[in-house]
């Protein structure tokens, strides 16, 4: 609601300034009205109600467990799963897309808790990873026929907790994982596709840019560092010079170009521990991450704010991180302030000089930023 708000402001400024007619204002202010607001923050407390009255149910369930009978336990468990899919199915028919989407997620937790319990009643064999796979499954499953976008948000995190999972020493199949999670992934992205669940596609590019951090660690091969580095800078050049290519093929450029150039400097900075022993190889590594930093800045800073405001940090962090590495061992304590005040004030001119240099390239996007 607030996003809307504030979007309606700018056209009524870009009306009063004579950018836009008055025709054109009404069609843009129809179309903000017709596409509808989200969950916004009453969704969003819902969710959360959501979440802690599944935790409460489960809670209540495991503290009275040994005092049940087998029947009534799984009877308990399969009412609160069928009294979610069911009452949010109703809901939704009736057009209530928040609190539909909150009974969702009460039963998507009390199935994951089902699994769990069920499990230690009838001491079934099977590890962690195996429940969280048979959770994100039976979570996928209800999200295509129920066609939730919360639900396939909970697969994607879901599928998280399955990649953490695996990596215990005591997993059955210890390296599943490789494959399983990008075929998780893909199946979750044909969800959001299904269910036009957008927030969802950003669960799915952090699931991705983690599991391919875990295999790097896990398996102890720094090649997959350079791998992960290549495929953001690709990802990142895609969205940089055929943004319009790209947008009208995803219908996502600028997070793609975001997430990549994410990678890419995470990549480099890991790199920059691989290669910490020596001055010299800190200093390519280091000079390497300002560069893309500045690349970044110049290729997309004045369209993309992820990869502007990452380029920023990065930047920032970097400069900061090199200049005190080599010279804040040889300063006391007034002189490292005194270098870190006037340092700061340093990289706060060049964003600034930066941000108005963007600005004249771009002002259109600024105005809507």
């Amino acid at each position: 609601m607030a996003i809307s708000i504030g979007v309606k402001k700018q056209i009524a400024r870009w009306q009063r300034d004579g950018l836009i007619d008055e025709t054109t204002a009404e069609r843009l202010r129809k179309d903000i009205d017709g596409r509808g607001h989200g969950l916004g923050l009453g969704g969003i407390l819902a969710v959360l109600g959501a979440v802690l009255l599944g935790a409460a149910i489960v809670s209540l369930i495991a503290a009275n467990w040994e005092l049940m009978p087998r029947l009534v336990r799984l009877g308990l468990i399969v009412s609160v799963i069928f009294l979610g899919y069911v009452g949010g199915a109703w809901r939704a028919s009736l057009g209530d897309r928040i609190f539909s989407e909150a009974l969702y997620l009460i039963a998507a937790i009390t199935f994951g808790a089902g699994i769990a319990l069920v499990g230690q009643m009838y001491h079934l064999s099977g590890d962690t990873s195996d429940a969280a796979l048979l959770w994100v499954a039976g979570t996928m499953v209800a999200a295509l026929f129920l066609r939730s976008r919360v639900l396939t948000s909970t697969s994607v995190a879901i599928s998280g907790f399955y990649l953490f999972a695996s990596l215990e020493p005591v997993a059955s199949d210890r390296w599943s994982y490789l494959w399983l999670v990008p075929v998780l992934a893909l199946i979750c992205a044909g969800l959001v596709w299904y269910t036009k669940a957008q927030a969802a596609r950003h669960f799915i590019a952090i699931l991705l840019i983690t599991y391919v951090f875990v295999v790097r660690f896990d398996l102890d091969n720094g090649a997959i560092l350079w791998v992960a580095a290549l495929l953001g800078a690709a990802l990142f050049l895609v969205d940089a010079l055929r943004s319009r290519t790209t947008q009208r093929l995803t219908g996502w450029s600028e997070a793609i170009g975001g997430y990549g150039f994410v990678m890419l400097n995470i990549a480099l900075v890991f790199q920059f521990d691989e290669f910490s022993e020596g001055v010299t190889n800190q200093v390519i590594i280091g000079f390497a991450i300002l560069g893309c930093s500045i690349a970044g800045l110049a290729l997309s800073g004045h369209r993309n704010l992820a990869v502007r405001w990452s380029a920023y940090t990065v930047f920032s962090l970097e400069v900061l991180y090199l200049a005190f590495q080599t010279i804040g061992t040889m300063i006391g304590t007034a002189g490292f302030f005194l270098s870190a005040g006037i340092l700061v004030l340093l990289l706060a001119a060049f964003v600034v000089r930066m941000e108005r240099r963007l600005q004249r390239k771009n002002p259109k996007r600024e105005a809507t930023a």
